[in-house]
């Protein structure tokens, strides 16, 4: 919501934002909880607004603050958010294919954000992907059928001629983009 007070030409800037811009964009958060701040709203409303850019290592902004200083529903809306940001289309870049934000979690997840809400985060967005078609980094055409718990990013596909392959054993290749 702290956006709305962020100049036009910052948010819709289609290059990479200079550091004086980016230092800008980075007080959303606190320009969300001014106007948050004397709406009938509940309290961790408020602290979503403006520590959703928080991490529990303490490396988010605008406060630094780390795990146990950051509100709870904040941390499960920074996860979205995050997910959010890494997949749309931007007028800069291409959303990234789901599951490499799955396989970035997987490996940044644990330290950035609560693990019980990032784990469940991540099985619950995996399992949506079942059933879908998904193009192989080799080209290859094939199935979601079934998550492989161990490594979410990493599921098992069904091929178009009708064999099984484990991502999960075969590491050379990667999910590319959703069809």
């Amino acid at each position: 919501i702290g956006k709305c007070l962020i100049d036009p030409n910052i948010i819709t800037k289609p290059g990479r934002l200079t550091k004086e811009e980016y230092d800008i964009m980075k007080e959303h958060p606190r320009l969300g909880y001014k106007i948050l701040s004397n709406a009938e709203l509940e309290q961790p409303i408020r602290y979503a607004a403006l520590m959703h850019h928080e991490r529990c290592d303490g490396s988010g902004y605008p406060l630094g603050l780390h795990a146990n200083e950051i509100d709870i529903l904040a941390n499960i809306v920074s996860i979205a958010d995050v997910y959010d940001a890494m997949t749309a289309n931007r007028c800069y870049r291409a959303g990234l294919c789901p599951f490499e934000v799955i396989a970035t979690f997987e490996k940044e997840g644990i330290e950035k954000y609560y693990p019980e809400f990032i784990l469940t985060f991540l099985n619950h967005i995996a399992d949506t992907y079942i059933n879908n078609d998904v193009q192989l980094s080799d080209g290859r055409i094939g199935k979601i059928v079934l998550v492989n718990r161990q490594q979410l990013s990493r599921p098992m596909v069904k091929l178009s001629d009708g064999t099984f392959l484990n991502l999960l054993t075969n590491q050379g290749l990667f999910i590319e983009k959703i069809l």
